[in-house]
């Protein structure tokens, strides 16, 4: 590496090539940016001092054919060149004088000679920016018609309209302007070919250069190649990726959850603590993932990706989405990702895109296995339980790759697991949620309209319903009583109704009529309820009065209703235990003194019990298998008990030794009270976790004994 100090005009000399790296992010400097970088060459004219610009790092490559001219590969700077050289052309359109025109165009914007870069652009920018670009700096006179709608969007262009602006309500002109372009000094830093861009890219970030996680992953996966190899690769696989997710959030959280598809958990030891994988650690837990498993494999891993950014395109849905040229596949996808604001279900459905691709399953078991995703996520919006979080979605996974088939009853036993706030609500539960619960304030406007319009989609009269309609969530009983209103219950000695059931489910209906009649009197609000297109909103045309009674008539209909479209099979719904009677090892050891274990269930598997030995030897045993070398590990942790000849390297020192390895034994045999036995228990699932980055501590419950 070396380094030195020069003015920017030096820098960009005529001998000089500028190259932006694929790897590099695209052009981004906010007008904020660009207002600096002007009000910094302003105060040189005002100051007659020069300015430093900051540092330029590169490496400089030789271009064959042209042993005069070198390449410069931007690492750090493209934000400034790029701008610097926008500003410069800005300045040469609002030039007069053609040697000055001349004299800038090229300084800074084109070569003058070189064989093959004669009259080219002095920087190639990313494919990302190339076009809009060189097209500024080819024409020499702009019309409205010059540029089309897209690429007027573009970030480039619309700095360089802001450079053209400020400089015409400039007080200086722009030859003044351009005269102290000199007085810009930068510092340069050549890196050579035998260090490693990537480290000095990551310092470089650390110190204050701002990169997305998903720009790091980017030049951690491209800068150790072949610069040829760089490109074909960003051509071919990483252009791709961005082109499948359109924008760098939707890159990052394809990233996140890619990661957990892969890994089958959320969970992530990091500098001793366990934590959950988000964009924050994205960096980190990829450049982990990848040293575990594909380390010098590039080129398989970008495949990889590119492949599962296929599946996650299906899944980017917003207000734009035209739903009736989705296919039936997709429009499921909607309905979860979009209606339901399912944002982590994408997990679950990029490991079975992967199954559907290889005609493991096909589509309509594909769309059956979304359907009950669809139910899991919407019972747990009514019931307030977790429904599919990323450590969710990465147990149901690794539940999935265990089975020999994946069928329906596999994918429903997968998904029914969770205890606790992780419970699929059962029947009693979504019904009882349904009937009693504060609907419209649970799921807000949105929300119930999703629940109404659904219930409609399945009604007797269902081919009536028109998914367009422009229909609204009505108050049936008014949200701001009128006089009448008030007078209405009064009457029937029912005004406590407006407040406790105003917003549950029997009192809301679609209606198209709902600025027009919102305080309407029930038998108004009926004429127009009769004239709808809506099955439920017509039926209230039956009712006489409209009182608590009809209302919770109505909701116990609608929930009846709702239990045939968000479904649990009975033989999981019978297999519920409720959450009073199930125990984790969160629960308080004290409450099991004097009482037995009955089941006890390590990942889906349940085992029936008589003892609290029998409790730690299972789950002891559950470890060992995992990973037997992680288990001799963990045991040695500071928090693990001593002095209870739980383990030992020599059998006689063990109570009823059960052999690991010829090194290692376990005791099978020991006489611990019950609290000790499930401490041991609890801090050796946790020291397992931690070490492994599962989460088995969650995926173990069990039962006492009458």
């Amino acid at each position: 590496m070396n380094a030195g100090m020069e003015s920017f005009q030096n820098f960009i000399g005529d001998k000089h090539f500028f190259t932006i790296p694929v790897y590099q992010r695209k052009y981004d400097w906010k007008q904020i940016h660009c207002q600096q970088l002007f009000d910094d060459i302003l105060k040189i004219i005002k100051n007659d001092k020069p300015h430093f610009l900051g540092t330029f790092v590169y490496q400089r490559k030789q271009i064959i054919g042209n042993n005069s001219f070198d390449e410069y590969i931007i690492i750090d700077g493209q934000q400034r060149i790029t701008s610097l050289i926008l500003l410069a052309k800005a300045l040469y359109t609002s030039m007069n004088d053609a040697d000055d025109k001349e004299d800038i165009l090229y300084k800074y914007i084109k070569h003058q000679s070189g064989k093959g870069i004669k009259n080219k652009c002095k920087l190639k920018p990313t494919e990302y920016d190339r076009n809009i670009f060189e097209k500024i700096m080819i024409y020499d006179d702009f019309s409205e018609n010059t540029f089309d709608e897209n690429e007027k969007s573009s970030v480039i262009y619309k700095n360089f309209l802001f450079f053209k602006e400020k400089i015409s309500k400039c007080e200086y002109s722009a030859e003044k302007i351009y005269e102290v372009i000199p007085l810009l000094n930068i510092v340069w830093i050549n890196i050579d070919d035998g260090e490693n861009p990537q480290e000095i890219f990551e310092s470089l970030n650390s110190t204050g250069l701002y990169l997305t996680q998903s720009d790091l992953i980017r030049n951690y996966l491209l800068m150790p190649l072949n610069y040829e190899i760089q490109q074909n690769f960003y051509k071919k696989y990483w252009l791709e990726i961005e082109k499948l997710l359109r924008t760098s959030d939707n890159i990052e959280e394809f990233l996140v959850q890619y990661l957990i598809t892969k890994r089958k958990s959320n969970s992530l030891a990091i500098n001793g603590k366990n934590v959950h994988l988000t964009k924050n650690i994205l960096y980190y837990s990829f450049k982990r993932y990848f040293e575990d498993n594909f380390l010098e494999k590039v080129e398989i891993f970008l495949q990889d990706i590119c492949r599962y950014a296929r599946f996650y395109n299906k899944f980017i849905f917003d207000e734009d989405t035209n739903f009736d040229k989705l296919s039936a596949l997709e429009k499921k996808f909607y309905e979860l990702i979009y209606q339901l604001e399912s944002t982590t279900a994408p997990i679950i459905l990029m490991y079975l895109y992967d199954k559907y691709e290889k005609n493991i399953i096909d589509e309509q078991i594909f769309i059956n296995f979304t359907n009950a995703l669809i139910s899991l996520s919407f019972r747990s919006k009514i019931c307030k339980s977790a429904g599919i979080t990323g450590q969710f979605a990465g147990n149901v996974i690794a539940k999935l790759d265990k089975e020999k088939f994946l069928d329906e009853d596999a994918f429903w036993s997968a998904i029914t697991f969770g205890k606790g706030k992780y419970t699929f609500p059962s029947d009693e539960t979504f019904q009882k949620s349904l009937r009693n619960d504060d609907l419209y304030l649970i799921l807000r406007s949105a929300g119930c309209k999703y629940l109404l319009y659904t219930l409609e989609k399945n009604s007797p009269q269902a081919k009536e319903v028109s998914r367009d309609d422009k229909a609204t969530v009505e108050h049936i009983l008014p949200q701001r009583l009128n006089a009448n209103w008030k007078n209405y219950l009064e009457t029937r000695n029912d005004l406590q109704a407006h407040e406790i059931l105003l917003h549950k489910l029997g009192n809301l209906t679609l209606s198209a009529y709902n600025s027009e009649i919102s305080n309407s009197d029930f038998e108004t609000k009926k004429k127009f309820y009769a004239e709808s297109g809506f099955f439920y909103t017509r039926e209230l045309k039956t009712f006489t009065d409209w009182t608590s009674a009809q209302i919770q008539i109505r909701s116990k209909k609608l929930a009846n209703e709702a239990l045939k479209i968000w479904i649990l099979p009975e033989k999981y719904n019978s297999a519920t235990v409720e959450v009073g009677n199930i125990f984790t090892l969160n629960s308080d050891s004290g409450i099991f003194t004097g009482k037995k274990p009955a089941l006890l269930s390590i990942s889906n598997v349940e085992k029936e019990i008589k003892n609290w030995r029998d409790f730690l030897r299972e789950i002891i045993k559950m470890l060992c298998t995992i990973d037997k070398n992680i288990f001799k590990e963990i045991i040695q942790m500071d928090n693990v008990p001593r002095g209870k000849k739980l383990f030992s390297a020599n059998p006689e020192n063990v109570y009823g030794p059960l052999q690991i390895d010829e090194n290692f034994y376990v005791a099978y045999k020991y006489d611990f009270d019950t609290e000790t036995t499930f401490k041991i228990a609890k801090i050796l699932v946790e020291n397992f976790d931690y070490v492994c980055g599962t989460n088995f501590k969650e995926e173990i419950w069990f039962t006492l004994k009458n």
